[in-house]
C-alpha cells in the first residue's frame, strides 16, 4: 500500500514539474530570452518521462516535435 501511494506521489511529482517547466519556457520564450531554447529542451525531459511513464502515444508524438521546436529556436535565437 505504501509503496503505491508512493508511487502516485512520485508521479505527481513528474507532472507538476513538467507543468511548470512548460510555463517558465513558455515565459522566457515570450521575453525573447537568448536562452529560452535551452531551457525548453529541459523542460521536454519531464513531458518525455510523463508521457512514456504513462505510454501515451499523442503525447509522445507531441513531444518529439516540441523537442525539435526546441532545437530549431536554439539555433534561430542566436
Amino acid at each position: 500500500m505504501i509503496k503505491i501511494a508512493m508511487e502516485l506521489i512520485d508521479n505527481a511529482i513528474i507532472e507538476w514539474i513538467a507543468s511548470i517547466t512548460a510555463i517558465v519556457s513558455i515565459w522566457l520564450y515570450g521575453n525573447k530570452w537568448k536562452y529560452a531554447g535551452y531551457f525548453g529542451l529541459f523542460s521536454q525531459v519531464f513531458w518525455w518521462w510523463f508521457a512514456l511513464m504513462y505510454d501515451f502515444i499523442s503525447m509522445i508524438v507531441l513531444c518529439a516535435f516540441m523537442t525539435a521546436t526546441h532545437i530549431r529556436n536554439i539555433f534561430k535565437m542566436k
